[in-house]
């Protein structure tokens, strides 16, 4: 997985806490890190809306 800031090399982490777990993927180059599951979710509503022939008004910030 590429870095969308830098090109680098992602890494996948899994964090663990006593409410949630949460998967993270972070760049080994520049420390740019996103959540994968905000990520998911985003492409599904994308997806959802646009089989419902809605216009898409989602939008993910970096």
């Amino acid at each position: 997985m590429q870095c969308l800031k830098c090109r680098g090399f992602m890494m996948v982490e899994r964090h663990y806490t006593l409410l949630n777990r949460r998967i993270y993927a972070r760049c080994l180059n520049c420390g740019f890190w996103i959540d994968l599951a905000d990520l998911l979710r985003f492409f599904h509503k994308v997806i959802d809306s646009g089989r419902k022939g809605d216009k898409v008004r989602e939008s993910f910030m970096f």
